[in-house]
């Protein structure tokens, strides 16, 4: 078994966990049938890109109103070096809840793909069975899919490996896949971050190495917001794994979700997140994330999206991310 840092490379088909507002036993019993060793890829992600449409729309089957404080509500303690900035945010009406330093300028790390998936989908439909070769130049280092130059991918196994897996070289195959080139595709980039109203936002590279990259967390909300709101993007993004076969090989991958709280968290349902390391960044995590009740089911009138940047551990960023949520949840009246 090979493991490229959040890459998990085994070879088997893979699968995906939705996020569908059913009772957590019938969540459970969806989610054993998807890893059924006899399920297609393709087949799996049919089905899934049907479910998550339906959960997306009927998200806005409730009427907008502004969350507001409890009358007992207590104010977010964040603990000691928990996160050097944070957002939480109500995603529908970009409401802040909580923020914590939001306009520090941070590192984005790998949240920079989120921009990148923006740049894509705002062109139209996305060219999922376009054949991609593999180049020396996608080679920029940090987690990677193990794959040599000159192998060939569809459009659609790049896009889940950067989206789901933050594989490094999957971003830049799909910058320089972009008309016009990785040129134009940063261009649109940034340019796309402004018009979400990302205003202290800068992009140097496409897979988020560059540690002159900039944002906010009030800008990384702003970003995710517009980004999970795209079915190409959300899907991936709440997807736990995910496979495929190099063309013109024997060769299969199988690439695991980066976010724990989608993989290994049973109290809190993940409708789409993203996660980013760098040194100079530490750990960053932009998530929504929807209630579990007591009986299993979720309350999707209470969508939050949480922006944790600056985490000194990858645990804490989750936890992190976890606590505000829960704090949202308990405190305010949606």
């Amino acid at each position: 078994m090979e493991v490229i840092n959040d890459c998990l490379c085994p070879g088997a088909n893979g699968s995906c966990r939705l996020a569908t507002p059913v009772k957590r036993s019938s969540a459970i019993a969806m989610a054993r049938f998807y890893r059924g060793p006899r399920l297609s890829v393709t087949r799996s992600l049919g089905f899934a890109s049907y479910v998550s449409l339906v959960i997306f729309f009927c998200s806005f089957c409730f009427p907008v109103h502004a969350a507001t404080l409890k009358a007992d509500a207590g104010p977010f303690v964040p603990n000691a070096n928990e996160f050097a900035s944070a957002v939480v945010m109500v995603p529908n009406t970009k409401q802040i809840l909580y923020s914590f330093k939001p306009d520090l300028p941070r590192v984005p790390a790998s949240l920079t793909k989120l921009a990148g998936a923006l740049a894509w989908v705002k062109r139209g439909a996305l060219p999922y069975n376009r054949v991609v070769r593999m180049s020396s130049a996608d080679e920029v280092g940090g987690g990677r899919l193990r794959l040599a130059v000159g192998s060939r991918m569809t459009f659609r196994d790049l896009w889940y490996s950067s989206i789901t897996a933050s594989a490094n070289n999957a971003a830049m195959a799909l910058g320089r896949a972009y008309p016009g080139g990785m040129k134009a595709y940063l261009t649109r980039m940034n340019s796309v971050v402004r018009t979400v109203g990302a205003k202290s936002t800068h992009y140097n590279d496409a897979a988020g190495m560059d540690p002159k990259n900039i944002t906010t967390a009030r800008d990384m909300a702003l970003i995710a917001q517009a980004a999970f709101s795209y079915p190409d993007i959300r899907l991936p993004a709440q997807t736990s794994k995910y496979g495929f076969a190099v063309l013109g090989t024997a060769t299969r991958k199988t690439i695991t979700n980066t976010n724990k709280l989608l993989t290994n968290d049973s109290d809190v349902w993940v409708m789409a997140g993203k996660t980013g390391y760098l040194e100079e960044s530490q750990y960053n995590i932009a998530v929504r994330l929807r209630p579990i009740l007591a009986d299993g089911t979720t309350d999707p009138r209470k969508d939050v999206l949480v922006v944790v940047l600056g985490a000194p551990t990858k645990d804490g960023s989750f936890s992190a991310a976890k606590r505000l949520a829960q704090w949202a949840w308990e405190n305010n009246q949606f």
